[in-house]
């Protein structure tokens, strides 16, 4: 996560990024990040949103392949597409060389770690996991967003809150 949040801070992006594990809360935060450090948010044109397991990866191809409109990148976000688990071969292939306006972002739940594709995303930019949090992370995670609201929790209350609620972020 520390070198997704330098990617963004410092303005030099990856063209193929893979967000991916278990811990939904912080895969949807940090696509939601990219996401806006890639595109315009305000840019329809140039910002393109695909879900589900029925994506062509050609479709895809040929987005990539296409100019932007008066934007520096194309940016392609493909959502629980499968496409780490199945076969994928043509758009693994296409990610050793795209073309240099076009930006991916992967989000998964889950992936095949030997796939084709998750090996040519790893080689054109990141593959981030995102693992369900240890109990002490929850805790420092949660003692910070209080704070950050100017409020304060007992020991006692916080134990109670992490009982009631579990360990999923969400």
């Amino acid at each position: 996560m520390q070198q997704l949040l330098e990617d963004i801070k410092s303005g030099q992006l990856k063209q193929a990024y893979l967000l991916y594990g278990e811990e939904a809360y912080l895969r949807l935060q940090y696509r939601d990040r990219l996401k806006n450090a890639l595109a315009d948010p305000a840019d329809t044109m140039n910002f393109h949103r695909f879900e589900g397991k029925s994506i062509a990866p050609a479709e895809l191809i040929d987005l990539a392949e296409t100019m932007p409109f008066f934007a520096q990148r194309r940016v392609i976000l493909v959502e629980n597409s499968g496409f780490f688990q199945k076969s994928a071969e043509q758009l693994a292939d296409y990610l050793k060389n795209p073309a240099p306006t076009a930006f991916f972002i992967f989000v998964e739940t889950q992936v095949d770690k030997r796939s084709r594709m998750f090996k040519a995303v790893r080689e054109a930019g990141r593959a981030v996991e995102f693992a369900p949090q240890t109990e002490e992370t929850l805790r420092k995670w949660i003692l910070v967003q209080i704070k950050r609201e100017g409020k304060k929790i007992s020991a006692e209350t916080l134990n109670r809150f992490l009982t009631m609620t579990g360990t999923d972020m969400e």
